[in-house]
């Protein structure tokens, strides 16, 4: 009696003098076909050999076309890497209105920056909320912060995500000391360095934010956040190291209130023109733009938040190399008088 050994799952059927029939005959629209093979010992279900045929001709097809993308990709044109790219089409010579805002589009600023922010701030915290004293002796540390970084408030970490919003493994931080692995956590200034897996879990759960736990995450995304994330470690690492019992969002919140004082309040802006060599960077190229803007027939204006005396002051800077006869009237009359203050 003849046996079988196969792994397909098709029903099979036999005749009435025991051959071994092909289950394809029996399912329509099927786009393979076995044939019958009898032995003394057993039977296979074997393909076709048209079939298996079919198939290796698309495979060395398949294999080919890998091959030979380097190729292709040599052939590609150079990218041009002054070049502006966009995601959709868009035809530049049919825009007549271009606006600027004017910190770090049309004003750009050297690193010193950030620490005239990040004095400022600190002396704000001593004198005006009550800070120890001692923290007028911080610093900043242009090395320290980088863009895109968050801080939870009920934790007291600043931490770097990746794309799919789980924490980098060398990115968070529990004031200024790194905890390597993963989040670092702070309960009423108890500071822990190093976390194992179990530790890990019970804070965060794994490596990935949930949603309940972003909601305690704030960003600090632009150029500006640099001095607001060092003061922001630095505050935490005074409680820290001083083992006082302090709540993270309160910290968050002083240090935010402090920022927004120096910018509101102008000592930032007046600080700037005070020194202008020492803060501003100036760039021709600008100038250069915008006069090939408005030669073109294109109207401009000057969209900023900033107070006009800031603005004039640092335009007149900027242009002063390239416009030394009467600097005023040449930015003016190129951006005219739409200037708006928000």
């Amino acid at each position: 009696m003849a046996f079988l050994r196969t792994r397909t799952l098709l029903p099979l059927r036999f005749s009435i003098h025991g051959t071994l029939l092909s289950s394809s005959a029996f399912q329509q629209g099927s786009s393979r076909s076995y044939s019958a093979v009898e032995s003394s010992e057993h039977s296979v279900l074997q393909p076709d050999e048209e079939e298996i045929a079919v198939l290796r001709r698309e495979f060395h097809a398949a294999k080919q076309s890998f091959l030979k993308i380097p190729d292709a990709l040599k052939e590609m044109p150079k990218m041009n890497p002054k070049g502006i790219y966009v995601n959709k089409n868009l035809r530049l010579d049919k825009l007549q209105v271009y606006g600027f805002d004017y910190d770090y589009t049309l004003a750009h600023y050297s690193s010193h920056l950030q620490t005239l922010i990040y004095d400022l701030a600190k002396e704000y915290m001593v004198n005006e909320l009550r800070y120890p004293e001692i923290c007028m002796s911080f610093r900043y540390d242009p090395t320290f912060p980088i863009r895109g970084l968050y801080y939870d408030k009920s934790k007291g970490c600043l931490m770097k995500l990746d794309f799919f919003g789980s924490i980098e493994p060398d990115g968070c931080y529990y004031g200024r000391r790194r905890v390597f692995g993963a989040a670092s956590f702070v309960s009423f200034g108890t500071y822990v360095h190093h976390l194992n897996q179990r530790e890990i879990r019970d804070i965060y759960g794994t490596r990935h934010i949930g949603r309940d736990q972003a909601r305690s995450l704030v960003g600090l995304m632009d150029f500006f956040c640099f001095s607001e994330a060092c003061l922001l470690a630095d505050i935490v690492q005074y409680f820290v190291d001083a083992k006082l019992e302090f709540d993270a969002s309160y910290i968050f919140e002083d240090v935010i209130r402090a920022i927004e004082h120096v910018h509101r309040s102008g000592l930032v802006h007046r600080g700037i023109l005070a020194d202008p060599h020492k803060y501003l960077v100036k760039n021709g190229k600008i100038l250069c733009f915008l006069k090939m803007l408005k030669e073109r027939g294109k109207k401009l204006f000057l969209l900023t938040n900033s107070p006009y005396y800031f603005v004039d002051g640092g335009m007149r800077f900027m242009l002063e190399w390239y416009c030394p006869v009467n600097v005023y009237v040449a930015w003016k009359s190129i951006l005219g008088q739409s200037e708006l203050q928000l």
